[in-house]
C-alpha cells in the first residue's frame, strides 16, 4: 500500500530557508519512490488554506511541518499559522513532525487528546548555529549540518518503518555522537564549537513526543 506523506516546506527568510534545505533531501527520495504519495506544500503554497486542503484530499498517514512555531501554533510561507487548535481535527490518526520552536508543549499534546497518533516535536526552541557567510547557501553551511544529519536521522528512521520511540532514541543518539564530535573538534578557526555543542545539547534535552511510542507510518 503507497504510504502518503505531505510535507510544508516554507522559504521565505533566512531560518526557513535553512529547513527548506534540510528537506531536499527527502523530497527527492520520496518523489523517486513507488512506495510514497509525496504532497510538497513549498514556498508560497505552505499556507493554511492549502494545508488543509491537502489534509483533507490527500489523506496523508505523515505530515511534515516545517516552519516558525510556539506553543500553540505552527506557521508556514510569511509566519501565517497553518496548524493550531482551531484546525487540530485535521492531525486525527496521522503521526505528525514539526520541525519549529515549542509546540510539542501546548499544541502537541493537545492534538494528541484529540486523535492524533503521534506529535513528534521540541518541548522549547529548537536551536541551530550557522555560519553568516553561508546563509546564502545553506547546503554548504559546516555549522549547520550536524543539525540537518539529526533531522535526516529522525525523518529516515520514520519513513522506512521505524516506531516513534525507536526514532527519537535513534536520533537522540545522533545527537550525542554530533556531540562528543565536535567536542574534540581542533578545527574551529571562529570558535563555534562550544555554541554547536550547546545547541545540540539542547535539542537533544527537548526533543520529545506525545502519544503512541509503538506507532509507525502507515
Amino acid at each position: 500500500m503507497v504510504k502518503r506523506v505531505l510535507i510544508t516546506r516554507p522559504n521565505h527568510d533566512i531560518p526557513t530557508s535553512y529547513l527548506h534545505d534540510f528537506a531536499k533531501e527527502l523530497v527527492r527520495t520520496l518523489k523517486k519512490s513507488k512506495d510514497f504519495h509525496i504532497s510538497d506544500l513549498e514556498g508560497p503554497k505552505a499556507n493554511r488554506e492549502m494545508f488543509c486542503e491537502c489534509v483533507r484530499d490527500e489523506n496523508p498517514g505523515f505530515v511534515f511541518l516545517n516552519g516558525h512555531g510556539n506553543m500553540e501554533t505552527v506557521a508556514g510561507h510569511n509566519d501565517e499559522v497553518v496548524l493550531d487548535k482551531r484546525n487540530s481535527e485535521l492531525t486525527k490518526k496521522r503521526i505528525i513532525y514539526a520541525l519549529s520552536c515549542d509546540s510539542l508543549e501546548k499544541l502537541g499534546k493537545y492534538c494528541v487528546k484529540v486523535g492524533a497518533k503521534v506529535y513528534i516535536g521540541y518541548r522549547a526552541k529548537f536551536m541551530m548555529v550557522r555560519d553568516p557567510s553561508r546563509e546564502s547557501t545553506p547546503s554548504k553551511d559546516k555549522n549547520a549540518f550536524p543539525f540537518k544529519k539529526a533531522c535526516h536521522t529522525l525523518l529516515s528512521s520514520l519513513i522506512f518503518g521505524r516506531s516513534v520511540k525507536d526514532s527519537i532514541e535513534t536520533t537522540k543518539k545522533e545527537y550525542r555522537n554530533s556531540i562528543r564530535s565536535y567536542g574534540s573538534s581542533e578545527d574551529d578557526p571562529f570558535g563555534d564549537t562550544p555554541l554547536i555543542r550547546f545547541a545540540l545539547a539542547w535539542n537533544l534535552e527537548f526533543l520529545d513526543f506525545e502519544g503512541d511510542s509503538c506507532a509507525k507510518i502507515d
